[in-house]
Parts: structure tokens; sequence; C-alpha cells
């Protein structure tokens, strides 16, 4: 009771905060409806503005000028950051090594046109890993990423994603990713709430398929969302050696998961969204509900569907870009789980919005959860025209999985905190490092982008 009551008071705390840009404001456009010039242009400068020419440098500099002016090495063709990489997951250990980050120019632009960011690491369980990632910006409002990652043991992935939220120019969205995943990082506690540490077992997630969405504008902000998806699912051998293998410790649930089974998902959406940008956005309002449905025999084998409400708010304070504070929150109901691999129902981990724990910790029926970030922005630094925001985020999380509905209880909700370092590459790349802490203890993620 007393951290639900602490979480519900750090929620209140915040609302206020939010006036400036208060929710379903139809008055203010952005740039995914018709905006008015003087806007967009200012839109366009933020964005723009740390990727011009240098300028000289100022007589005092600021401390993350100082230490990133020493750590940059200025190439031809665009600033090289040759970065350390240090993390630990609940599931895997240590995990060590160094991601080169290089961002390449495009003088007619004066903007950051790619960011090549491949990394090497080393962790006791994967051994070495080789990474190379490849983001293109066409323009301020195109991504094209390419992903490809290769790990002694186990571990291999193939990602490529196309997104424009102004397709040709309009106000349609689109997005399409292809993907090839074995995941070695995979554990299965159990289902339910109650599941405990002690019922860990590993497995290696073997994930193949595709999936595209359209997003057709209807009125001003709102838009109607269609989503096709196929992927095929197996779980094969874990690479932890100390840790229970899910066919030893589950033999049923192995014996009917390590035989590859195909799911084809249709999803329809309509949502709600004046947000100010579509990757690093810092004012306005996500609000959407969804319906998902898979048939058995339609190039699926299972049948089930999946009902899901977000929403999220970023209030600007001031309209200073120093203090943003983000609000998300998110139920999710699977109806005819009962039929369904567990490693296709709701999952409440490290990824999927409770950072304390890893991913896979929680899997249940359906799940809610609950998510504030005080987006702090101390510094913008143009070191060589690259990085264009440097922020210092706490946070705080709270979520549960439940069979049904009715199983909602107050006292199975789960809570983590942290504080989260990120740098923002502008035009769409965020670096993020969570040091997260809850009531199974530390959790610290290295990854790309904002978690909402």
């Amino acid at each position: 009771m007393r951290h639900l009551a602490a979480a519900i008071l750090f929620f209140l705390a915040a609302v206020p905060v939010c006036r400036a840009a208060g929710p379903f404001d139809l008055s203010k456009p952005t740039q995914f409806s018709p905006p008015i010039l003087s806007e967009q242009n200012n839109l366009k400068e933020k964005i723009t503005a740390p990727l011009l020419a240098p300028e000289k440098t100022p007589a005092k500099q600021n401390f993350a000028e100082k230490f990133f002016s020493k750590i940059v090495i200025p190439l031809r063709r665009g600033p090289l950051l040759l970065l350390p990489v240090l993390d630990s997951s609940k599931d895997l250990g240590p995990n060590y090594g160094v991601m080169p980050i290089w961002a390449l120019r495009d003088d007619k632009r004066k903007a950051i046109s790619s960011v090549l960011a491949p990394s090497l690491n080393y962790n006791e369980y994967l051994r070495t890993t080789l990474t190379y990632r490849h983001y293109f910006f066409p323009d301020d409002k195109q991504l094209w990423v390419i992903r490809g990652s290769w790990s002694a043991v186990v571990q291999r992935e193939l990602f490529l994603r196309y997104n424009n939220p102004e397709f040709l120019g309009t106000q349609w969205r689109v997005n399409a990713e292809f993907r090839h995943w074995i995941n070695g990082k995979a554990s299965f506690y159990g289902i339910g709430p109650e599941t405990s540490r002690g019922d860990q077992a590993t497995f290696a997630l073997n994930m193949t398929g595709e999936e595209f969405t359209v997003s057709m504008p209807m009125k001003r902000n709102l838009y109607l969302d269609f989503t096709h998806s196929y992927y095929q699912y197996m779980t094969a051998e874990g690479p932890v050696p100390g840790v229970p293998q899910l066919k030893d410790k589950y033999p049923g649930i192995f014996d009917t998961t390590s035989v590859a089974k195909n799911f084809m998902v249709h999803r329809l959406a309509l949502f709600y969204d004046n947000t100010d940008h579509p990757v690093i956005p810092k004012n306005g309002t996500y609000a959407g509900i969804s319906a998902a449905a898979s048939r058995n025999g339609l190039a699926s084998d299972y049948t089930y569907n999946t009902y899901t409400a977000e929403f999220k708010h970023y209030c600007n304070y001031k309209q200073r870009d120093h203090f943003v504070t983000a609000l998300h929150g998110m139920i999710q109901d699977m109806r005819g789980h009962d039929t369904v691999p567990f490693y296709a129902m709701p999952v409440l981990g490290e990824s999927t919005g409770l950072r304390s724990v890893g991913d896979g910790r929680y899997v249940g029926g359906g799940k809610v959860v609950f998510n504030i970030e005080e987006r702090i922005t101390p510094w913008r630094i143009p070191v060589l025209n690259f990085f264009s925001e440097f922020e210092f985020t706490p946070f705080l999380d709270m979520g549960q999985v439940f069979g049904t509905l009715d199983d909602i209880q107050q006292k199975q909700f789960q809570f983590g905190y942290g504080m989260a370092f990120r740098i923002v590459i502008r035009p769409q790349v965020v670096a993020t490092a969570d040091l997260a802490y809850g009531r199974e203890g530390p959790n610290i993620i290295i990854h790309v982008g904002y978690p909402f």
C-alpha cells in the first residue's frame, strides 16, 4: 500500500507541470497535421540547429562540452566517438566491450545523413558478439535501420526497418520490418504474477518474420492504423549452464514449443497523436486503442484476440526543453491465451515496461503497466556538431500481469525505479543507459531509443 500511494503521489505531482500543453488540444497543430509555416520552420530549426556548420568555440565551456571534446575524433566525413560498453543483465550477467559511433554529415542538407554504430562485446555465456548497426536519415522524418549481430554462442540477428511518418509527402504513416532473431537471453519463470526467481529456466527463442503498418489520417491528429505481421517461433536450448534448461524444468512446455509454430496476426487501431516528433517527442499526447486477431488455419496455428489501450503524454515545462515529464500507461488483455505458447502471451520485463527485471520475467494473459520519467536536459552539446542533448532521467515503473481483468490486485503490482542517462543525436537516435532497481535487485540496460 505504501508503494502504491507513493506512485500515485508521484503521478499527481507531475500533472500540474503539464498544463502548458494540455491533452487533446486540437488548436495546436503538429508536423502530422497541416501546420502553419512559422511553426513548421521553428520545428525544423530545432531539429537541424545542432547539425549546422560549427561555430567558434565559446570562451567558456561547460563540463559536458569539455568532456566530449576530449573523446570525439574529428574526421572529414563527420565526428567519431569511441564509447566503452559496460552493462549487466539479470539473465546473462556482465557484458563489456566497445562501440564506435560515427556520424556522417551531408554538407548539402547541413545535417547528419547516417549514423554508423558497430560494437564488439564479450559475455561469459555468449562469448564474443559482433554487431553492425547503421541508421540512415534521408530527411528529418524518414528512418532506415540495418542491424546484424553474431555471437560465438547462440545469439544471431538480422533486422531491417523502414519508417516514414509523412509517406510521399502526405500525412500517411508507414512502418515496415523484417527480423530473424535467435535470442539467447530468453528466460521463462512460469505464468502469473507470483512466480519467483527460483522458477527460472534458460532457453533460446528463434523468431523469423515480417510486419508492416499503415496509418491513415482521419480528422486532425486522429489516425486509423492497420498492421499485418507474420512470424514463426521455436524454442531451443539456452546458453546459461548454471540455470536449468527449459527442456528439463518444464519438459511439457518445451515439447510443445520446440516445434516451429506460425503466427499471422492482423491488428486494427484507432489513435490520437499530436506529439511533436515521431521518435524524440517533447510535447503532446498519444492515446490509442487496438484489437488484434489470429486465426488457426489462416497461416496461423492458434486462435486468439488481443485488446490494448495505451496512453502517452509529454509535458514540456515552459516550453524550454529542459524539463520534460513523460507519462505512459498501457493495459493489454489476451482472450484465448490458455491455448497459446507462453512466448506469444503478454510479457512484463526489461524492454516491456518494468526495467528492474529481465525480459520475460512476468508472463500472463494480460498486463497493466504505468511509467513516469522526468527527462532533464542540463546541456545541449554541439560538440563537433554531433551531440545535441544530454539527459538525466529519473524514472518510476509499476505493473503486473494477470489471468483475467478480474485478477488485477493492488498487492501484486511490481515496482522499479532508477536513473537513465541519454545522449540524443538528432534527428532520430537516442542512446540510453538505464540503471534500475527493484525487489529483485539492480539491472543495468544499454539500448537505443526511448522506452516510450
